[in-house]
């Protein structure tokens, strides 16, 4: 497709309408397009700095340059999602191919060169084929927002479209329309040269003006063509005061992204002498957490496989990005104006506090306490939104500066802070699961290889216990060298860090290291993935650096290494249950899979959301403590697993754990399903207890 007033032959140039009567005006039109764009910009830009705290973003500038090319140019976290992927590529791409075919034409018009010959007719092909894909990729998105309208365009069954969103795909419609017509009417003008089937949209388009006069043609292309050029030139125009402000911000979102480990939280760092602790007002965020709300796109990903919203709470991701953009707009336009009056270059005076609090008139607290801390907001948002760390910075400040949280996960912070576990049992029965084994404390093998972190669920709670003994157990058999802190050892602190009591985390975690660091440890095992992420991503920015490895790492490693033998057969079908912060947080998908495929006679079978797409048990961000209210995400995952009529549901965590087997009870399937950890598998199939 192109937009020239000439075709890729000689022919007839001399005939056809006057160029010189046109170009002044437009390079007028085109200036002015790109004042209008340049100026909304800029007041972006002046909004974008307007407030927040610093945050570096722009450091590993070839890591970061890597990751804009393949999601920007090659729309890889697009592409996630077939469908309303397919739909974006053919639009994206399209314009991405057209701009060059437009940059081409503009050439020709203003040097006064034409090309001719083959290559120019293959680019004429090429640019009607992507011009076409545009066409039904609007089609594919006009069809897709307001006859289908999937739940993920709207909230609550409400679709959220906006004027600009039909403005937008209308615009685009509107080129590519234009474009083919004045295309067809050039090709009729000059009667259907053979040539001209290269460009082969335009060519079908000709027939519709078959007998028209060419007088009339000519008339009619030369004002098709100012049509076309408006839609053009308005839909430049229109960029940073519509949606697709995001051909600006999502590249840019993308560029920032955070390089840092998957899911770990930047800590308090000035306890001493800040006079505020997490987020309660907008300016309290940094200036690049603010800044994701613009890059929003409302695709509804986040929302799509967000378990708090899909079993019935309040929050969605998607609607609290857009409450704080909402919030923004407000906040920002006022310091705007504050820096202007106080001058150029000059301080900005204060600006009036909000009449809406942050928390409670634009986010609701309800919400910020129903994340789970799944990260499947995070992990599929196509521009990288920051969803977690933005709730966890809310719980802080609901937490440390007002006191504000749900009662039962008070008396779990107590019993952290007095027995250093949740639920509150004495700190000296840590190591009772030991008692019968024979294990060695590090204090008695300094110089074992490995220190087994047991956590508070596998030391305290009775089926956790199982799992430890379990994994215990194989680690002795095939003779690896490890020892246990046993009474030693503290709470992880995990889900006081993300339930947003930051102070008695970080009293937790630096005992730990204290302790950790002292005997010299360098090699961590953990059967818990929240104290495997926590261990493994968070301690070191308070001083805790060590290799730390999953069991399921573990396991397999030792099976690879044939140091374990799977010999007795577990006749069965086995569906395996993703954990989100072994998954999401830490890409680790295969041990598991790997060492349940690795055990005769057992089959397993994938539940509807498994991997990354993995539904959430609920008990992750500190909602293990926590009453739940409505359908339980438990009971809804568990669900999952009934359906594909599995025996077994195997786990990797004693929280997912925890939440399986409730859900199998709730469901009555206790007596016909069950839920083992891949540790009790992998010792019941080792039948080293049956020789015995």
């Amino acid at each position: 497709m192109e937009n020239m007033v000439f075709g890729p032959g000689n022919e007839g140039r001399e005939v056809f309408w006057n160029t010189q009567s046109f170009q002044i005006p437009l390079d007028l039109l085109a200036l002015v397009a790109i004042a209008i764009m340049a100026y909304g910009l800029y007041k972006r830009w002046q909004m974008w700095t307007a407030m927040g705290k610093p945050e570096q973003r722009t450091d590993n500038r070839g890591e970061r340059i890597k990751i804009l090319l393949k999601n920007s140019v090659l729309q890889a976290s697009v592409w996630r999602d077939f469908y309303p992927g397919l739909i974006h590529g053919l639009i994206f791409f399209a314009f991405f191919v057209l701009i060059w075919g437009a940059a081409f034409d503009a050439f020709q018009f203003y040097s006064g060169i034409h090309f001719n010959g083959k290559p120019y007719l293959i680019l004429s092909f090429i640019f009607d084929l992507f011009g076409l894909f545009a066409i039904v990729g609007v089609f594919m998105a006009i069809d897709r927002r307001y006859i289908k309208k999937p739940e993920r365009l709207g909230y609550k069954g409400k679709i959220d479209n906006r004027p600009e969103d039909a403005v937008v795909l209308l615009l685009i419609l509107g080129i590519m329309i234009t474009g083919f017509l004045i295309e067809g009417m050039r090709i009729a003008y000059f009667e259907y040269p053979t040539f001209e089937m290269w460009s082969f949209v335009g060519y079908l388009t000709a027939q519709l003006f078959q007998g028209v006069h060419p007088d009339t043609l000519r008339g009619a292309h030369k004002a098709m063509w100012w049509v076309h050029t408006f839609f053009a030139l308005g839909f430049i125009a229109y960029i940073p005061y519509s949606r697709l402000l995001h051909i600006v911000t999502a590249p840019a979102n993308q560029f920032m992204k955070n390089l840092k480990p998957a899911g770990s939280i930047e800590p308090i760092r000035d306890f001493e002498t800040a006079e505020s602790f997490g987020v309660g007002k907008l300016e309290e965020f940094t200036w690049k957490q603010i800044f994701d709300s613009d890059a929003c796109t409302r695709c509804g990903r986040c929302q799509d496989g967000c378990p708090a919203y899909n079993t019935g709470k309040h929050l969605s991701p998607k609607k609290l990005i857009q409450d704080l953009k909402d919030h923004w707009l407000e906040r920002a336009q006022l310091y705007v104006e504050a820096k202007k009056a106080a001058g150029q270059g000059g301080e900005a005076p204060a600006v009036a506090e909000s009449e809406k609090n942050l928390i409670n008139d634009c986010v609701g607290v309800a919400e910020i306490w129903d994340c789970t801390n799944c990260m499947h907001c995070m992990e599929h948002c196509p521009v990288f939104i920051e969803h977690v760390p933005k709730i966890i910075d809310m719980r802080r400040y609901k937490v440390l500066m007002e006191a504000d949280f749900a009662p039962e996960l008070q008396l779990s912070y107590r019993n952290m802070e007095n027995n250093s576990n949740p639920w509150g049992i004495g700190a000296q029965l840590r190591a009772d699961w030991a008692k019968d084994l024979d294990i060695k404390t590090v204090a008695e093998d300094p110089n074992a290889e490995y220190l087994f972190y047991v956590g508070c669920a596998g030391s305290f709670d009775d089926r956790g216990k199982k799992i430890t003994v379990a994994f215990a157990k194989i680690l002795k058999e095939a003779g690896v060298s490890f020892a246990v802190l046993g009474t030693e050892e503290g709470c992880c602190g995990d889900s006081a860090m993300r339930g947003g009591n930051e102070y008695l985390y970080q009293a937790l975690a630096q005992y730990n290291i204290e302790i950790m660091n002292g005997y010299g440890v360098k090699k961590i095992i953990c059967t818990c993935p929240h104290g495997y992420n926590t261990l493994k991503k968070d301690y070191p920015l308070l001083g805790g650096n060590y290799e730390v490895y999953h069991h399921t790492e573990i396991l397999v490693d030792l099976l690879a290494k044939g140091k374990i033998k799977l010999n007795k057969s577990l006749e069965g079908v086995f569906t395996l249950h993703d954990s989100c912060f072994l998954g999401r947080y830490n890409n680790i998908y295969r041990q598991p899979r790997n060492i349940l495929g690795a055990v005769p006679g057992l089959k397993l079978v994938e539940m509807e959301k498994n991997l990354d797409r993995s539904f959430c048990c609920g008990a992750g961000g500190a909602r293990m403590w926590m009453e739940e209210h409505g359908e339980k995400i438990a009971y809804a995952r568990t669900d999952m697993a009934i359906a594909v009529k599995a025996d077994k549901v195997a786990t990797c965590c004693p929280f997912c754990m925890t939440m399986i087997t409730d859900g199998l009870k709730d469901r009555g399937k206790e007596e016909t399903m069950a839920a083992l950890d891949v540790a009790e598998v992998v010792w019941q199939a080792m039948g080293v207890e049956e020789k015995k």
